[in-house]
């Protein structure tokens, strides 16, 4: 596709101008990001998964009823997706304490919830996304009470089909964020999903992903795997750090069973990149923010 204006860089994403009136072009990067944009990577091939996951959640989320920028995949990299306005904030559903949650309550880690919470964030980096009310919604004119209502209906929707769909392969979805914008349709105005939703798995389903990936390496398969979590590196025979952007070798003891032949890399809380197979596990409670 011929490369147009850009319209706006993101942490993962490019916009550019659509091929048409009221569309535009999402480009998805390879950058990786966390503790909001402190902490910077790049991971080959992760626009490139990101773009067809992106697809593929915003398809069913569509066959279900709700309402999306997605029109189509464009290719590899790039989607075709309405223009909206953005609503600056950051609609995060919990179900299972963890994170800042469990932090800021003293809830134990991993407890489920008696039923699911949604919260909002000022979506601004500088500020560290702060938690905000309703009352400061309404207050400031990010949103009205209408607008409101039916972001968390979206919302608690959204919740409830992926909770099921991922239940459906055997992971619990702890909590995820999402981004909403004003779509314009002529004179009418809809509240629509602007952004694919960025999740957490909790710790138990995390460790058995883990299971899942090294038992691969013992059919011979390579595997690269990009963390935070530090017990999940000390389960590898290798690690590899980023800092600064620049990769430090360092030994790790292997566990039994450890596989020793190719590994892979993961970015670690101390800002690198470790060196062993496992899973990616892009929880809320590491803070990252895709």
């Amino acid at each position: 596709m011929t490369r147009r204006r850009q319209v706006y860089e993101g942490k993962a994403k490019v916009l550019f101008e659509g091929p048409e009136p009221g569309t535009l072009v999402q480009y998805f990067k390879d950058d990786a990001t966390a503790f909001n944009n402190k902490k910077k990577g790049t991971i080959t091939g992760k626009g490139v998964l990101n773009n067809r996951i992106s697809e593929y959640l915003m398809i069913r989320l569509g066959e279900v009823g709700i309402p999306t920028h997605f029109v189509r995949r464009l290719n590899m990299r790039e989607q075709l997706i309405k223009e909206v306005e953005i609503i600056p904030l950051e609609v995060v559903v919990r179900n299972v304490a963890a994170g800042s949650l469990a932090t800021r309550l003293g809830v134990a880690e991993g407890t489920m919830l008696p039923r699911s919470i949604v919260e909002f964030y000022y979506k601004n980096d500088e500020l560290g996304d702060p938690m905000v009310s309703e009352e400061h919604i309404t207050c400031f004119g990010w949103a009205n009470p209408q607008e409101i209502d039916e972001i968390m209906h979206l919302a608690l929707r959204i919740n409830d089909f992926l909770s099921g769909l991922f239940l459906g392969i055997g992971i619990r979805l702890v909590d995820f964020k999402l981004e909403f914008g004003r779509w314009w349709q002529n004179d009418e105005m809809r509240i629509i999903l602007a952004d694919e939703p960025t999740g957490a798995l909790d710790t138990e389903t995390g460790n058995l992903v883990v299971d899942v990936l090294r038992a691969t390496t013992e059919r011979g398969c390579a595997l690269v795997l990009v963390t935070h979590d530090p017990d999940h590196a000390a389960r590898m025979g290798r690690v590899l750090r980023l800092r600064d952007g620049v990769l430090h070798p360092e030994t790790v003891p292997a566990l039994s069973g450890a596989p020793t032949g190719p590994v892979g890399a993961l970015p670690d809380r101390g800002g690198g990149l470790t060196h062993a197979p496992r899973h990616a596990r892009p929880a809320e409670s590491e803070e990252v923010r895709a």
